[in-house]
């Protein structure tokens, strides 16, 4: 099944203020919400955090103190980014998930 997404469109926002990015998709089985920043000068995409509908968000690095994420139910939720710098200028995306997948690894010991 092909999963529809929606997000809020492009956003030009002065220093110092707060910009809100809405999401939504269609498909209730995907109950994760994960946020992430693409900046233009690096490769790849950098994971802001992700979300449960019915718990609370968990935040990767630095994020947690000006990003803000919110749900609003199964199928839509906010990301919101406070006291803004140049520094955040990025493309922002969504994605759905059932379930978040963890791969630890640890130091061989050696004996």
């Amino acid at each position: 099944k092909c999963v529809a997404f929606h997000q809020s469109p492009s956003l030009t926002v002065k220093d110092g203020r707060e910009a809100e990015i809405r999401c939504s998709h269609d498909d209730s089985n995907l109950l994760v919400m994960l946020w992430y920043q693409q900046r233009q000068a690096s490769p790849g995409m950098t994971l802001i955090g992700y979300s449960y509908s019915t718990t609370e968000p968990n935040y990767e690095g630095l994020f947690e103190e000006r990003f803000s994420l919110k749900r609003q139910g199964d199928l839509n939720g906010t990301l919101v980014i406070s006291k803004l710098t140049l520094a955040d200028s990025a493309v922002y995306f969504c994605a759905a998930s059932r379930t978040v997948m963890w791969l630890y690894v640890s130091p061989s010991l050696k004996t």
